[in-house]
């Protein structure tokens, strides 16, 4: 049964809710503008999102955490050093007939391990390396009447990214033409490398050395990659999971309705855009979510704008860390009953908190309604409020409730 018909005469409905979260989103981003993990202008946004929240939750709270956000994009940058190092080193040992070129295989190394520690893993790989900052995250908590005997946690993330000067400037697939032009050089530059190092065929390794220069450019490209100076409003990316997440509270607790045995929690993450490194620190923080007995569920929100490209992750971290099929079943059947076929598929590239969930060992899927190619509007200045698209919200926040009011009833 759909929650609604059960609540007809509710004094605050779904569209009421869905005007709050896109009225919280527009004071969000006219009064604090861009939030860069660790900076004052996320703090302030959090403790806005706090006073809304506290009208209808039991506790509301603030937990900090030390992060190095700028760590977390930095090895793009470093594998265009690297990579620029790696083609000097290989010139030199084609004409020189030098041992240069073992240099070029650290190079490479170092810029693989760089990608694959800070982007496909997640981890604090260089965060030692730059600036510590502090960050938090807001945990809001309605309580269940009686003992809890389940959980569901519905999260957003708070923070906003710096623009992708690509995406900005060359449209959606800017991204994916730059990164392909650089991932094509490294694999010539890796070539060139073996080449060089062989030294049986001295002519071919100096026209391989050579021919690095045509993958400069891409290097070079990878320090313009995000624009540092320059971060995002983030209205959709992702003020929307954060206030359809507000929304749901509101909506139990204007309505008057408390589950028995269910508690619902709100957690509003800082630094998804560092690395994830606030979900990370709120499972950290809280062990017992997987310990003290409770069957608890996370459902990440990031980026309702685009119905038709509404999707559940059942694979995150580009695919790298699987999320629970049950928790994905219980949004797919949600969203049915208001005849919704919402596909459930991986993310492309990229992460959501659900992954830090499903690391930690908490059973967890994420909800999203975004392009993937990316869309348009993905970390640039166009992700402003006046391109949110409130019916697109209206209809997520159905499918959560639904999914909530379900999974008080049946479990996963």
């Amino acid at each position: 049964m759909i929650f609604s018909e059960k609540f007809k005469d509710a004094k605050t409905t779904v569209k009421d809710c869905t005007d709050f979260a896109v009225n919280g989103i527009k004071n969000i981003c006219s009064a604090f503008g861009p939030r860069p993990c660790g900076e004052d202008s996320e703090k302030k946004a959090q403790e806005a999102m706090m006073q809304d929240l506290e009208g209808f939750c039991d506790s509301v709270t603030r937990e900090t955490f030390k992060v190095n956000p700028d760590a977390f994009m930095s090895f793009v940058p470093i594998a265009g050093t690297a990579l620029i190092g790696a083609s000097a080193l290989n010139t030199i040992g084609a004409f020189k007939k030098s041992k240069t070129a073992l240099g070029s295989i650290a190079l490479i190394g170092g810029a693989l391990a760089g990608i694959a520690g800070e982007f496909v893993t997640y981890k604090k790989m260089l965060d030692p390396f730059f600036k510590e900052k502090e960050s938090g995250n807001v945990i809001a908590v309605r309580k269940a009447k009686g003992e809890t005997r389940r959980r569901v946690i519905i999260s957003g993330h708070t923070d906003s990214a710096p623009e992708w000067t690509y995406t900005y400037k060359l449209g959606s697939h800017g991204v994916i033409m730059v990164a392909g032009y650089a991932i094509a050089g490294l694999a010539y530059t890796a070539a060139t490398t073996a080449m060089v190092l062989k030294n049986k065929n001295i002519c071919t390794a100096k026209k391989m050395a050579l021919g690095q220069a045509a993958f400069l450019p891409a290097y070079g490209a990878l320090y313009k990659f995000t624009n540092n100076k320059r971060y995002v409003d983030g209205a959709n990316d992702d003020l929307t999971g954060c206030y359809i997440s507000a929304a749901v509270m509101k909506y139990l607790s204007d309505n008057d309705i408390r589950f028995e045995n269910t508690e619902v929690v709100c957690m509003l993450a800082g630094g998804e855009e560092a690395g994830l490194r606030g979900s990370k620190a709120y499972f950290e923080a809280h062990p017992e979510l997987k310990n003290d007995g409770v069957e608890t569920i996370f459902i990440s929100l990031d980026t309702i704008r685009d119905e038709e490209y509404m999707m559940i992750y059942e694979r995150d971290m580009t695919g790298t860390v699987k999320n629970d099929k049950r928790v994905c079943t219980l949004l797919k059947q949600a969203g049915a009953e208001f005849g919704m076929d919402i596909p459930v598929g991986a993310i492309p590239l990229g992460s959501t908190d659900a992954a830090a969930a499903s690391q930690a060992g908490i059973k967890a899927a994420s909800f999203v309604a975004m392009d993937p190619a990316p869309a348009r509007y993905y970390h640039t200045r166009l992700d402003t409020a006046d391109i949110l698209v409130p019916e697109t919200m209206e209809k997520a926040l159905n499918v959560t409730l639904q999914a909530i009011f379900n999974y008080n009833q049946y479990g996963i």
